[in-house]
This record gives C-alpha cells, sequence and structure tokens, in this order.
C-alpha cells in the first residue's frame, strides 16, 4: 500500500509541483492550503509524512508542527522553506521536525529528503524488531504493523493508555498479538527504560502463583529457607503483563484487586510487613469475558477495576486489508535475519493470504512467512491454498482422513525445513535453535530424532 503524505502550503505552484511528483512516484497524496484545516486534515487522513511550509497566513508552520508532535510523536514531518538560514533548521528540529527542505523549482530535491526519513524510520522499525526477538526489549507503536481502521484505534488507544497508571485490560484471540501491543503500550509510557515482565499466568502452578507474584518470607513454607522478592517486587516501577489472567487462583485475583486499590501487599509469611508496589498492571486473556465471568473463573470486581481501560485487538479475518503490509514486513526482518534476498510473492499468493481466515491470526501467517523464506520460494504459500481448497471440498465429499494426511504431512516437511534452517544459523547449537524456534529443548530433541535431524545437518536451499 502507497505512503500517505498530507502537503500543507498556501503556494499554489509549489504544492502543485510537489504533488504532481510524489503522485508519480507512486505516493498517496492529501494537499491543504489553509493552515487552519491543517490538523483537521491530519486527524482525518493519518498520513505517514507531513509536508509543512513554515511560513503561511494564519498559523505558521511552527505552530502546527507543535500541535501534531502533541497528537503524534511518530509521523514524519519536513519543513519546507525558502529561507534556508540556520536558525529556523534549528527552531524546526527542536520543535520535533524530523528534517528540513528548501523550496525551490525542483521538487526532487523534497522527494529525496522525505525517501531518505522512511528508510531511516523502516530500519529503525527492523532493528527494534530484531532486538524484541533476541528479548532486548519491548516494541512501540510504531511496530504495530497495518492501516485498517480497527488497528488505527489500537494504535490510538495505546498512545492513549500509555502515559496514565490505569490497569488495561487486552482482549482478544491467540495470536493476534497482545503481547505486542502490551510491550508498545509500556515502551510509549514513562515506565520504558524500567522492566517489561510477561507472566504467562498458565505456566505457573497455581499452588505456587501466590509466592511467585508476591514473594515470601523464610520459612513461610516448607523449603522456605530464605526469603525472596515476587515478580511485582522485582518488576520496581516497571510493567507487569498478566498473560491469561482467568487463569490466576481466585483467591490470588482477590490479593491482586487490593494491590489495584490500594499499592500495598505482603509477601507469603510477611503478616504485618506491607509492600508498595510500584509497577503497572496489564492484563491479557484470549478468553470470552462473559462467559469467564459467569464461571466465575475471572472476580467480577477484579474485572471492573481492569476495564477502566479496555481495548479489543480485531482477528485478522477482521483486518484483511493489513495482511499483505504484515505478509511483506515478516519476510523483510526474516530475510535479514538470515542474510537471504526477500521473496517476491506473486498476486495469486497474495490473493491467497488476503482471502484465507486465518485461525491463528497473525502468529499463524508470521510462521507462514518464515517457511517462505527458510525455503526461498513461495511454494509454501501456494501448497497451503491446494490443501485449504481441498479441505472445503473434502468436507461436501467426506474425504477428511486423507486431508488430514495431507496437511499433516505438509506441516512436518515445513517444521523439518524450518528447524534444520535453524540449526545451520547457529551453527549446530540446539539450545539457540530451540530459543529461536520458540519451543524447549527437549522438545527440539524430540523432533530432531523424528525427522532424522539428530546425527548430521541436512542442507539448507
Amino acid at each position: 500500500m502507497p505512503k500517505k503524505v498530507l502537503i500543507v502550503d498556501d503556494r499554489l505552484e509549489s504544492l502543485w509541483k510537489c504533488a504532481e511528483l510524489f503522485r508519480e512516484r507512486g505516493f498517496e497524496i492529501m494537499t491543504c492550503r489553509q493552515s487552519e484545516k491543517a490538523l483537521g486534515l491530519f486527524d482525518q487522513y493519518r498520513p505517514d509524512v507531513v509536508l509543512l511550509d513554515i511560513k503561511m497566513p494564519g498559523k505558521d508552520g511552527f505552530e502546527i508542527l507543535k500541535e501534531i508532535r502533541e497528537k503524534d510523536r511518530r509521523v514524519c514531518v519536513v519543513m519546507l522553506s525558502a529561507l534556508g538560514d540556520s536558525e529556523t533548521v534549528v527552531q524546526a528540529m527542536k520543535l520535533g521536525a524530523d528534517n528540513f527542505a528548501e523550496k525551490s523549482t525542483d521538487p526532487e530535491k523534497v522527494l529525496i529528503v522525505v525517501e531518505k526519513e522512511l528508510k531511516q524510520k523502516e530500519m529503525e522499525m527492523e532493528i527494534a524488531f530484531l532486538k524484541a526477538e533476541q528479548g532486548i526489549g519491548p516494541l512501540g507503536v510504531d511496530h504495530i504493523i497495518g492501516q485498517s481502521e480497527a488497528i488505527r484505534k489500537v494504535k490510538e488507544s495505546v498512545l492513549s493508555y500509555a502515559n496514565n497508571d490505569l490497569p488495561v485490560l487486552l482482549t482478544g484471540e491467540s495470536g493476534v498479538g497482545k503481547d505486542l501491543v502490551a510491550g508498545a503500550i509500556h515502551n510509549e509510557s514513562s515506565r520504558s527504560g524500567k522492566p517489561f515482565t510477561n507472566l504467562l499466568c498458565p505456566g505457573i502452578t497455581p499452588t505456587l502463583f501466590e509466592a511467585e507474584l508476591f514473594g515470601f518470607e523464610r520459612g513461610a513454607f516448607t523449603d522456605a529457607y530464605k526469603a525472596r522478592k515476587g515478580i511485582i517486587e522485582s518488576a520496581g516501577g516497571g510493567t507487569i503483563l498478566l498473560n491469561e489472567i482467568v487463569e490466576i487462583p481466585s483467591h490470588v485475583q482477590a490479593k491482586l484487586l487490593l494491590i489495584l486499590q490500594t499499592g500495598v501487599y505482603m509477601r507469603v509469611g510477611g503478616e504485618g510487613k506491607t509492600i508498595h508496589s510500584k509497577a503497572r498492571f496489564i492484563a491479557a486473556t484470549n478468553a470470552d469475558v462473559r462467559d469467564a465471568l459467569r464461571t466465575k473463573r475471572l472476580r467480577e470486581d477484579l474485572f471492573f477495576r481492569l476495564n477502566a481501560a479496555p481495548i479489543e485487538i480485531p482477528p485478522l479475518r477482521e483486518r484483511r486489508e493489513d495482511i499483505s503490509f504484515l505478509a511483506q514486513h515478516f519476510i523483510r526482518v526474516e530475510s535479514r535475519k538470515i542474510a537471504r534476498s526477500e521473496v517476491e510473492l506473486s498476486g495469486k499468493s497474495m490473493d491467497f493470504l488476503v482471502d484465507y481466515d486465518w485461525p491463528g491470526n497473525v502468529r499463524e501467517l508470521e510462521t507462514l512467512m518464515r517457511a517462505v523464506v527458510a525455503g526461498g520460494s513461495e511454494d509454501v504459500i501456494m501448497g497451503r491454498a491446494f490443501i485449504t481448497r481441498d479441505m472445503k471440498a473434502g468436507k461436501e465429499n467426506g474425504l477428511g482422513s486423507r486431508l488430514k494426511d495431507a496437511i499433516r504431512k505438509e506441516t512436518e516437511s515445513i517444521e523439518k525445513q524450518m528447524i534444520a534452517q535453524a540449526l545451520h544459523r547457529f551453527g549446530g547449537s540446539r539450545k539457540q535453535a530451540a530459543e529461536y524456534l520458540g519451543i524447549s529443548y527437549r522438545s527440539l530433541l524430540f523432533k530432531m530424532k523424528g525427522y532424522s535431524l539428530r546425527d548430521e545437518l541436512p542442507s539448507v536451499q
């Protein structure tokens, strides 16, 4: 999808020249000659780039820049002026402009500046993605990929909730990106330099949950030979994501509610010794909240406290216009990871991606794009397309077992290829390969044995 550019310039000739050139180069253009209307168009159009003239009747470019930065710190803003004096440039940069371009008879110079800034922002995003995958830190709101209305609302909510201390409740199907949104809230907040803790609640034994979350004093229970900080205390002034909150035992939910209300709690066995929590809480679940409330898996009082700042993340099938962006992004990131040229997707492949319903959402799409990059071909997409087509026919013709077998073989082929790719990437290190693939070391050994990858590494295309 083309990048959107808003050009704000009161001079018709320079506005027209710039707009024509940018359209020829594939940009989507919106123009504005009246400074008073610029902010309204910005809100309505949500551009990727703003070209902003400094000298205009009414509000000047500096005033508009200031107001744009209050709304959006990330949009690329390039200031335009016939004056190239250093004071003007310095003032523009201090107010948050990304760059400065002199208006001239040649709008190509403006285009060069814009393309340079967009490329820089793209590189920054990809570096941040690679860092996040290596566990170096969460990503900001810019890394929530998509331009659909649904995702635009999610991004607005992230920025709105980032700098207050309200607890946030994230809902949405498995694989929609709740972890990414939680990380973006943290990264956009004043807590961004402090720890971000992603606590996967189903992975904690219910009987140990209280001790893990709140910590414990020496002698609090058998084997408590010394006091230990809990997750809340260790987080300090950072952010804690309670992932799948409905899996937290009810009595622990009651204590969590008390923390949200009063900001204080006690370690297990620490009667009378209160600790003040400095952490911010974000809760997430893929469960049906109404059903969780009805079955008492989620306390109603805790829900009301968390629901002060709700964000519902839509499934991928409800924002199909974002699929091509996501697919190309995942291909680009994965290709750079393993130093391979990017696979170009044909129209047929992209049509399938957009039409497919993605029950596994963004996570499923990312996994498929990894397989595309690992194999160096879009064949895996077309294979999935044929299987999906045959599944529909099979349901009508009673061919379920054969289709299941075909799906299993296709899945195994992709999995084997991805494991081989990971092993080669890390020079045969099974531990690093397991971490990269997101599976346990034991699972990797089991799969390597099943695919006869234990004794030697197969060649990877």
